[in-house]
C-alpha cells in the first residue's frame, strides 16, 4: 500500500542518517506527535502507535479520503487478533470531543447564531465557544476522518450481525407527528416527534423508549446535562446546552448521521455499536429549549449525509410516518 510504502522509506532514511527523533519524523509525515517526546530513533512502520497518531483529527486535516483508509488499514493489521476483537474500544480511542461532532453537524446558515452564543458568556457560552472553536477543523477533517471510520466498519465486518434498518424511534401508539402546515413554524432541518405520554420527577420529563432508526457506531453521547430553561441557568454537560441529553450516531453504509436530542437517559456510550430497533434511552426534556414551559414532551431528530446536505423537516415527517 502507499502509505506502508512512505513509512518504509521513511524508516530507511531514518536509519541511514540517525538525524530525526521519532518526534521529528512523525511531524514530517504528516503524523500526531507520539504522547512522549522521548528519542524513539527509527520506527517500524507497523508500529500500532504511530500509526494511530496518524489518524488524529488534526493529521486528518485536508487528507484524501482514500489515503485516510489505507491509514486505518494500516492501524488494524499492525494489532493483534486481541486488539481487534474489541472494535468499540479501539473506535472511542480515536473519536475526538463530542463538541466536534455538534461542530460537524452545523450548518453554515446556523453559524450567526452559534457565533452570537459562544459571545454570551457563562457556561453556556463557553459551550459553544468550544464547538465554534471545531468548527473549521470538523470540516476540513470530516471526510477523512469518516472514511477512516467506514474503513474500520469494513476491514472488521462490524456491521454483519447487526440489525439493519429502518426502525421507528418511537412506537405508533407512543408518538404523534405535529401537522405539515407547521412544519414551517418549527424546525427546517429538523423534527420534533411528540410523545403521547411522559411521566414527571419534578423538573424533569421521562417519556417511551427511543429506538435507533439505523445501525452504526455511536460517534457521540451524553446523559449529563445540568441546566434549567434560561442559558444563564445552564451549568455543564450535554451534546450541548440546548441538545441536553443525547446521541449523534454514524452509519458508515449509508454515509449518515443520525441525531436524538433532549433524552432523559443513554444506555450507549460513544464507540459503541448500535443495530436498528435498540432502545438508546428514554425520552425526556433536556436541553434549555425543551426545559421551557410547553416546549418539552418531543424527542427531536436530525439527519445528516456525509455531502453536508440535511434532511427537512417534510423528509423527516414523511419517512417516520411510514415506518410501523
Amino acid at each position: 500500500m502507499l502509505w506502508l510504502a512512505v513509512f518504509s522509506m521513511a524508516a530507511l532514511a531514518l536509519g541511514r542518517e540517525r538525524l530525526a527523533t521519532g518526534a521529528e519524523a512523525a511531524g514530517a509525515y504528516g503524523l500526531a506527535t507520539p504522547q512522549n517526546d522521548q528519542n524513539i530513533g527509527s520506527f517500524d512502520p507497523r508500529d500500532p502507535t504511530l500509526l494511530k497518531g496518524a489518524l488524529g483529527i488534526e493529521a486528518l486535516s485536508g487528507l484524501k479520503p482514500e489515503a485516510a483508509a489505507e491509514r486505518a488499514g494500516a492501524w488494524l493489521a499492525s494489532l493483534g487478533s486481541h486488539d481487534t476483537k474489541q472494535p468499540e474500544r479501539l473506535i472511542a480511542s480515536i473519536l475526538p470531543e463530542r463538541s466536534w461532532f455538534q461542530a460537524r453537524l452545523m450548518m453554515e446558515r446556523d453559524e450567526p447564531t452559534l457565533r452570537g452564543d459562544a459571545l454570551s458568556g457563562g457556561a453556556f457560552g463557553q459551550a459553544y465557544a468550544e464547538i465554534l472553536a471545531s468548527l473549521s477543523q470538523s470540516r476540513s477533517a470530516s471526510p477523512a476522518f469518516e472514511a477512516v471510520l467506514t474503513a474500520i466498519w469494513r476491514d472488521l465486518e462490524l456491521g454483519s450481525d447487526l440489525k439493519p434498518g429502518p426502525v421507528a424511534p418511537l412506537a405508533r401508539k407512543e408518538r404523534w407527528l405535529p401537522g405539515t402546515t407547521s412544519l414551517s413554524a418549527s424546525h427546517r432541518y429538523a423534527l420534533d416527534l411528540f410523545f403521547t405520554k411522559v411521566r414527571r420527577q419534578g423538573q424533569e420529563e421521562i417519556g417511551p423508549a427511543v429506538k435507533s432508526i439505523a445501525t452504526g457506531i455511536v460517534v457521540a453521547s451524553a446523559d449529563d446535562w445540568k441546566g434549567a430553561d434560561k442559558a444563564s441557568l445552564y451549568k455543564s454537560g450535554g451534546l450541548s446546552p440546548k441538545a441536553g441529553n443525547g446521541l449523534i450516531i454514524f452509519n458508515p453504509d449509508e454515509g449518515r448521521y443520525y441525531a436524538y436530542f433532549h433524552l432523559h437517559d443513554i444506555k450507549f456510550r460513544a464507540g459503541e455499536l448500535v443495530a436498528a430497533g435498540q432502545t438508546l434511552g428514554h425520552g425526556g426534556n433536556t436541553g434549555i429549549n425543551a426545559r421551557k414551559k410547553g416546549h418539552g414532551e418531543h424527542l427531536h431528530i436530525e439527519i445528516h449525509e456525509t455531502d453536508g446536505s440535511v434532511w427537512t423537516s417534510y423528509q423527516l415527517k414523511e419517512f417516520i410516518a411510514l415506518l410501523p
